[in-house]
């Protein structure tokens, strides 16, 4: 009897000590939109999304302008202003909101993220030619708050 107890309170330990990202939110698409296999459009389409579909925001690069995504078997890529996040009961687009909205940021590494989500797609044997692709990209601009972007002045008349 003792031991189905500590086998079951050994499971309920364990699966409380798995926690998934702890900030990952769920977010949904403003428009149709392609699931990149990296954060760039440059990048092979693993998927398209229809507007209005709920994905897993598993984090954004650190200028969220792209955001790392799960959506149903799918994992990819999705620039930030297609996706939507409630926030102060409205929803916001993640480009809009950055840092204020509580997303985790996520690093992108070409070579471990697609040994690990792309293996079976025909692009995949290219990965050298994406990896230098991806390595002579420009630097990213930094993420602004859109309130503070300088608007042009409205002259009197």
């Amino acid at each position: 009897m003792r031991t189905p107890l500590k086998l079951l309170l050994a499971l309920a330990i364990a699966g409380a000590s798995y926690i998934p990202h702890a900030a990952a939110q769920t977010a949904t698409t403003t428009t149709s939109v392609n699931v990149r296999s990296g954060p760039e459009n440059v990048f092979p389409t693993v998927t398209w999304l229809l507007s209005g579909t709920q994905v897993t925001v598993v984090g954004c690069i650190a200028n969220w302008r792209w955001c790392d995504v799960i959506a149903g078997r799918d994992r990819g890529w999705v620039y930030s202003r297609f996706l939507s996040v409630p926030f102060n009961g409205s929803a916001v687009t993640i480009l809009n909101g950055g840092p204020n909205l509580g997303l985790p940021q996520s690093e992108f590494s070409l070579g471990e993220y697609w040994d690990t989500h792309y293996q079976r797609k025909h692009w995949f044997g290219r990965k050298a030619y994406w990896q230098k692709r991806w390595d002579r990209r420009a630097p990213q601009r930094e993420w602004r708050d859109p309130s503070t972007r300088s608007r042009p002045a409205i002259s009197e008349q």
